[in-house]
């Protein structure tokens, strides 16, 4: 039997069920395929990565992939360390017969374990290195005490010295303050303004990679601070190490 017209125009009634059921099948189709879309994304945006770091097993876990932390690397120089019968300056044996050298390696190892508690990377180096030769780190700190001879009034106090020629004065001038505002603070002892030509024209300075921001610092003085430098290092190199982590890390330099 034909199906009967609807004299107002209306569609027969099993059309109207079927295009019923289409748009009901499309809107679960385009709902389904939006789910499937959004659920592979990740959720910072279409096709991006929110870490501009990938995962170093190559799995593309980046929400898992260990941050990259910086490398920071030190030299140490070793003052005379090294260098055959050299042994810097000595004291008498009514003074206990300190040898400059003894004084700067203690000082230099504790430095260096300091130093690498907090994360640096530490290279102990002798006098005269043949890793100098174009050495590239963060900082070189080339660690010497002063002479065990009696100077009244001035032999006390600590020194520290650039290079006269310097590529980086801005560098090694920070790296400077750092050291002599934070040494200051943890040793208690004055700064000699008396540098050398012997400190500025240092030959480590000429020999590392411009590029490295270097320094040599004579911790005190062998005959008046000599109580300091041998019987508490462990102070004296916590004041260097302070000096290099506060250039490490830029730290602001209170004012004097």
């Amino acid at each position: 039997m034909k199906p009967q017209i609807d004299p107002h125009g209306s569609q027969p009634a099993n059309g109207m069920v079927s295009k019923t059921t289409k748009g009901i099948l499309n809107v679960l189709l385009a709902a389904i395929l939006s789910a499937t879309l959004f659920t592979a994304l990740p959720a910072t945006g279409i096709g991006l990565n929110s870490s501009p770091f990938q995962s170093r097993n190559g799995s593309g876990e980046g929400a898992n992939a260990a941050t990259p932390q910086i490398s920071l690397h030190v030299g140490l120089v070793v003052g005379h360390w090294g260098h055959g019968d050299d042994v810097g300056a000595v004291c008498s044996e009514s003074l206990g017969g300190f040898k400059e050298v003894d004084i700067n390696y203690t000082i230099a190892d504790l430095t260096r374990q300091y130093l690498e508690a907090e994360g640096v990377q530490v290279d102990m180096l002798k006098e005269f290195d043949s890793h100098l030769d174009g050495y590239i780190s963060n900082a070189l700190i080339s660690i010497h005490a002063d002479t065990c001879e009696y100077i009244p009034e001035l032999g006390t106090g600590f020194k520290i010295a650039e290079a006269a020629d310097n590529k980086r004065p801005e560098q090694a001038a920070r790296l400077m303050a750092c050291l002599k505002n934070r040494y200051g603070e943890a040793t208690g002892l004055r700064y000699d303004h008396r540098i050398t030509d012997d400190m500025t024209s240092y030959h480590a300075f000429g020999e590392v990679d411009p590029n490295t921001p270097a320094v040599i610092i004579e911790t005190g003085y062998m005959n008046q601070d000599r109580e300091l430098l041998t019987q508490n290092p462990a102070l004296v190199a916590r004041g260097i190490t302070a000096g290099i982590m506060c250039f490490l890390n830029r730290e602001v330099i209170s004012q004097e």
